[in-house]
């Protein structure tokens, strides 16, 4: 059962779920509908984690070898199967959303994801955007489930792009190795894994300035301002650090879980900005 946790990327599910309840809270939505987000949410990544798995298999040998896959504890084969059982499935509960909720999970995420595996993967910076573009949705898709809109949850959604843009960057600074040795041109692959690093802090600088702007036109109060200096931009400076050493493998490894972390941090601050 463990190995299925792993491929699925049970750490990032929970991250998702706690997502979706926090969206839930922020826009008053409950019951009956929030537990079709959570499924279409669980479900959703989920076939995106393995279906990227499955196409990501050789590299994943080089990047991480402690997957399933690679470590050949699951078939490629009951892999792909699986994948097969989540589409059908999800197909299934967008049937039970409205029609709005619906085109969005099956004519918008869902393409997303398999074109993100076939193709935008390879394709400097836009396949981070993909990514944090299907990341942040997590919240608008929240709304548009309960309201048939996307209001409320926009800025938190803009500001779980940014957050998840920097990772999924310095998550391609990770793989670098892995990526250059089957060709595939991210662009730390491109321009060299030093020249990405200062890309990368860079952006958290600018990424610092930005989630202040909610609170300087007054669209959060005093309680995001504070919060989230103390649980999003403190640690990000604190990340600035680590990578001014030039960081090795095992280092942007690390840096990179810390971010996930700070993900975790970013979930508070929208759960406390809208309390």
């Amino acid at each position: 059962m463990i190995k299925y946790f792993k491929l699925i990327r049970i750490q990032n599910l929970i991250i998702a779920i706690l997502a979706v309840l926090v969206a839930g809270y922020s826009i008053q939505g409950s019951g009956l509908l929030l537990l079709y987000a959570i499924i279409s949410v669980v479900c959703t990544m989920s076939f995106g984690n393995i279906l990227n798995d499955v196409f990501d298999i050789d590299t994943d040998r080089i990047s991480h070898p402690s997957r399933p896959l690679p470590m050949n504890y699951i078939d490629v084969g009951i892999a792909k199967n699986i994948v097969l059982i989540l589409l059908i499935f999800i197909l299934i509960i967008s049937l039970f959303l409205n029609i709005l909720a619906s085109i969005c999970l099956v004519c918008i995420i869902l393409p997303l994801l398999i074109c993100y595996n076939l193709y935008f993967k390879s394709v400097p910076v836009v396949g981070n955007m993909v990514v944090s573009v299907l990341l942040a949705f997590v919240f608008i898709f929240t709304e548009i489930i309960f309201y048939s809109q996307a209001q409320i949850m926009l800025i938190p959604g803009c500001l779980v792009f940014g957050l998840s843009f920097i990772r999924e960057f310095i998550k391609d600074i990770h793989d670098y190795e892995g990526d250059k040795h089957y060709n595939i041109k991210t662009l730390p692959v491109r321009i060299g894994q030093k020249k990405s690093i200062n890309i990368a802090i860079f952006m958290i600088i600018i990424f610092c300035i930005i989630i202040l702007i909610p609170y300087f036109i007054g669209y959060y109060q005093t309680n995001y301002l504070i919060s989230v200096i103390i649980l999003v931009e403190i640690p990000l400076i604190l990340l600035v650090s680590l990578l001014l050493r030039n960081p090795n493998k095992l280092m942007l490894r690390k840096v990179a879980i810390i971010t996930k972390a700070i993900s975790l941090f970013g979930l508070l601050v929208i759960l406390i900005a809208n309390s």
